[in-house]
């Protein structure tokens, strides 16, 4: 291929990459409206929705081999229009269902889409980005931009969704769903590189595909296992993902039950989303201000205020107060959230080189989904036993334990210097070879 050619595709890619990701990260109109949709409209408990959100994040971990391999015969571009196509079909699954079942099947559909785009998307990109000592410079300007547009685009549409589900809740999920379907179109204009180069090479068959993929799964696994700082590091990622996906059904639900209309909801979901596109250019502040502390500030930050959005909503004050509260337990769950997204990046990729760094984010989305699984079930449980604000604070109080244990176990084990460590903490090399 010309390289005049190939520079003119990747920067075709480049300039439409962020433009993609503002619209097709994830789904924009609905999460706004989420609670209020399953429950009012298609009469699903807020334990249920809890428990969807865990089966949803074991089969994300469940999908993971089996999205490398389609990704080995259809290749990155591709891999990521069948992940939005699946995630689309899963939102008129969403759209259709007359009860809990239809939810548990259109979030498997989604994981399994998700988790397809998960590795294909920056795997495609990275591909895109010509080789320089800046590679992974451009790569954070080109991932930052697309994410913190999705997070100002994804506030305006909870913001909007909350006006227009008073009018008709089925519009917001249309609007998803149409949203869904650009985010396709936009995905086929993609040029896969990789491919067009390997043109002359012959395709692998399924069963050489799945012998290569375990081979990698294998060495991704033993460099895991041989490393206790990752280890380490993927475990306090996951803690903190967990904390997210579970105080964020926790903290809606509370809104719902405090009888606040649909669209103050939606004012506040979007000043959340805004938040986290803000406090997400902050992360090296966060960083260079907490050190080694910075992941148990952020996962204490979710836990706190958990527990003072329980105890509010438990005392018998003013309506104006709690809300007050809520909204500060809101803020500081976007400032963890914002921190938590840019830096977890940066902390993986200290770890390996760019041949390695793939398999790390494949762990990392297993320690994710496995924690918020876990996490889920067990707030699932909670809300059968008592209401949304005692479930907060006994969750709140569980998870600053869990977050203070696990500060202690990492504090000797990651932030330290490099000759503090092991050759084989710092030197991916030696497992590659």
């Amino acid at each position: 291929m010309e390289e005049k050619v190939l520079a003119n595709i990747r920067k075709h890619n480049m300039k439409l990459y962020p433009i993609y990701k503002m619209i097709g990260l994830d789904w924009i109109f609905y999460y706004g409206v989420e609670i209020l949709f399953l429950t009012q409209v298609k009469q699903i408990e807020p334990a249920d929705i809890v428990l969807a959100s865990g089966i949803f994040a074991l089969f994300c971990i469940i999908f993971q081999i089996p999205s490398v391999i389609i990704l080995e015969k259809v290749g990155k571009k591709n891999g990521i229009v069948l992940g939005q196509v699946i995630t689309a079909i899963a939102m008129l699954v969403i759209m259709l269902c007359p009860n809990f079942v239809y939810l548990i099947v259109a979030k498997i559909l989604s994981s399994f889409g998700f988790s397809i785009r998960g590795i294909a998307e920056s795997n495609f990109l990275n591909s895109s980005i010509p080789q320089t000592k800046k590679k992974g410079e451009i790569f954070a300007k080109i991932d930052e931009k697309g994410y913190s547009r999705f997070c100002y685009i994804g506030a305006t549409s909870v913001l909007i969704s909350g006006f227009l589900y008073s009018i008709n809740p089925y519009i917001p999920v249309g609007l998803c769903l149409a949203v869904n379907i650009l985010s396709v179109i936009l995905a086929m204009n993609f040029i896969d590189i990789e491919k067009l180069q390997d043109k002359k090479q012959k395709k692998k068959n399924l069963k050489e595909s799945m012998k290569q993929t375990g081979k990698e799964v294998k060495e991704s696994f033993r460099f895991v296992m041989d490393s206790t700082r990752i280890k380490t590091l993927l475990m306090m990622s996951g803690i903190i993902w967990g904390l997210i996906s579970l105080m964020s059904s926790y903290q809606e639900t509370v809104l719902k039950e405090l009888n606040i209309p649909s669209y103050y909801i939606g004012i506040i979901l979007a000043a959340f989303q805004l938040l986290v596109g803000i406090f997400s250019t902050k992360s090296i502040d966060f960083h260079n201000k907490f050190h080694n502390k910075s992941m148990t500030m952020m996962g204490l930050l979710i836990t706190i205020g958990s527990i003072i959005v329980g105890i509010v909503v438990l005392l018998p004050l003013p309506f104006a107060i709690q809300l007050m509260f809520i909204i500060v337990a809101f803020i500081a769950r976007a400032y963890a959230k914002g921190v938590y997204q840019i830096n977890k990046k940066r902390y993986m990729g200290n770890f390996a080189n760019k041949k390695v760094l793939p398999e790390i984010y494949s762990m990392n989305g297993i320690y994710c989904n496995f924690t918020r699984m876990i996490f889920s079930f067990i707030g699932s449980m909670l809300l059968r036993i008592t209401n949304t604000a005692n479930a907060s604070i006994l969750a709140g109080i569980l998870f600053t334990v869990l977050m203070t244990i696990a500060y202690f176990y990492a504090k000797t084990r990651l932030g330290l210097k490099p000759e503090q460590y092991l050759p084989r903490e710092i030197c991916p090399e030696l497992v590659e070879k």
